[in-house]
C-alpha cells in the first residue's frame, strides 16, 4: 500500500520551495557526528538540487563540532541557507543558527544561549559551561563583600583603635578563610577544559558569521543560564535577519507539529521535496499498476464469457 500525501501538503512544500529556489530539509533530533554524517549523506543524495537551502531545525542541543559542520557543510553547499525555527533550538542549534542567512522563528520557537553543554565527571549528565564560571562569579563577589563588611565594621567597631592596614590584614584573613575549603573543591584541570570548550563555541561563531562578534560573545557568556528564551523579539536584536513565517511557512509549522516543536525521541533527518517527490512517484506508479490490475481483470471476464467452463451444458 502506497503513503498518502494530502495534496496542500504537496502544494505547501512547493510553494515554499520553489519561490525561494530551494531543497526543504527537516532535521529533528540531537546534534551529533552521527547525526550530521546522515544529514550530510541526505543533502549529497538530492537528485533535484536547487541554489539555496531551508533547513528545518529542532533540537535540544549537542556537539558544537557537529554543529559547525553541518553548517559549514550548507554554507559550501548552497548560495543561502534559511533556518525555519518552530520549537526548541537550543546550545548547537543557535550556532547553526550564526550561520544562516535568514532566520524565520514562529510564535511558538526559541532559540537559546551558546553555552557549551558538557558530561559531569562520573555521571552521564550533561552541565553547562557556564555553571562553573558562574559559581566563580558568585564566589568572588562573596568574597569582596565578605572582606568589605569585615574591613568596616572593624575599622567602625574598634573606633579608631584598629588602624586601616590592620583592618585589612583582619578582613583579608577572614576572607581567605571562607574561599580557601571552597576553591579547593575547583579542580583547575576541569576548569581550564570549561574555558576551552566556552572559547570553542566562541570561535565556531565568529568563523562561521564574523560580522557577529559582540553578539558572539552575549550568546557564550551573556545570559543567566542554559534554558534562557531567545525567541523572535530577542533574536532580532542578535541576528541581522530575523522574520517571522509567512502564511504558507505557518501550514508548514501545522502539518509538522508533531517532530518540529520538540526533537524526536529518534532522529528525523531527511529532504521533504524529495519525499514528497517520491511520494507521488510511487503513487503513479501503484496507480498504473492498478490500472493495469483492472484491465487484466476485465480481459479475464470477458474470456470467461467467450470460453465457458467445460461444466456448463
Amino acid at each position: 500500500m502506497s503513503t498518502y500525501i494530502p495534496e496542500n501538503v504537496q502544494a505547501c512544500i512547493k510553494n515554499i520551495s520553489e519561490p525561494l529556489d530551494a531543497n526543504l530539509f527537516l532535521y529533528s533530533a540531537d546534534i551529533s557526528q552521527e547525526n550530521a554524517d546522515l544529514f550530510v549523506e541526505v543533502v549529497r543524495s538530492v537528485s533535484h538540487k536547487r541554489e539555496n537551502a531551508v533547513l528545518v531545525l529542532a533540537t535540544y542541543g549537542g556537539d558544537p563540532d557537529a554543529a559547525y559542520r553541518i553548517t559549514r557543510f550548507l554554507k559550501q553547499a548552497y548560495k543561502t541557507f534559511t533556518l525555519f525555527v518552530f520549537g526548541y533550538c537550543k546550545s548547537a542549534g543557535t550556532l547553526i543558527a550564526i550561520g544562516a542567512d535568514e532566520i524565520v522563528i514562529s510564535d511558538l520557537a526559541e532559540l537559546g544561549p551558546l553555552d557549551v553543554q558538557v558530561l559531569k565527571e562520573n555521571d552521564f549528565r550533561r552541565s553547562s559551561g557556564l555553571d562553573l564560571q558562574k559559581a566563580l562569579d558568585v564566589l568572588r563577589d562573596e568574597v569582596f563583600k565578605a572582606f568589605e563588611v569585615c574591613f568596616i565594621e572593624t575599622v567602625y567597631r574598634s573606633e579608631g583603635v584598629v588602624n586601616i592596614k590592620l583592618a585589612a590584614d583582619i578582613a583579608s584573613s577572614m576572607a581567605v578563610g571562607l574561599l580557601t575549603p571552597i576553591a579547593g573543591q575547583i579542580d583547575p584541570l576541569r576548569l581550564g577544559e570549561l574555558s576551552r570548550s566556552m572559547e570553542v563555541a566562541y570561535e565556531y561563531g565568529i568563523r562561521l558569521n564574523p560580522s557577529l562578534g559582540g553578539k558572539i560573545k552575549k550568546l557564550v557568556d551573556g545570559y543567566p543560564s542554559h534554558s534562557f528564551v531567545i525567541d523572535r523579539q530577542e533574536a532580532k536584536g542578535l541576528f541581522p535577519s530575523v522574520r517571522e513565517p509567512s502564511n504558507e511557512e505557518l501550514i508548514l509549522e501545522q502539518i509538522l507539529e508533531q517532530c518540529v516543536r520538540s526533537p524526536t525521541s529518534e532522529p528525523l533527518i531527511f529532504s521533504l521535496d524529495e519525499f514528497i517527490e517520491d511520494i507521488v512517484q510511487e503513487t503513479q506508479l501503484n496507480n498504473i499498476q492498478d490500472g493495469d490490475n483492472d484491465e487484466k481483470s476485465t480481459n479475464d471476464d470477458n474470456d470467461a464469457e467467450y470460453f465457458p467452463s467445460e461444466t456448463e451444458d
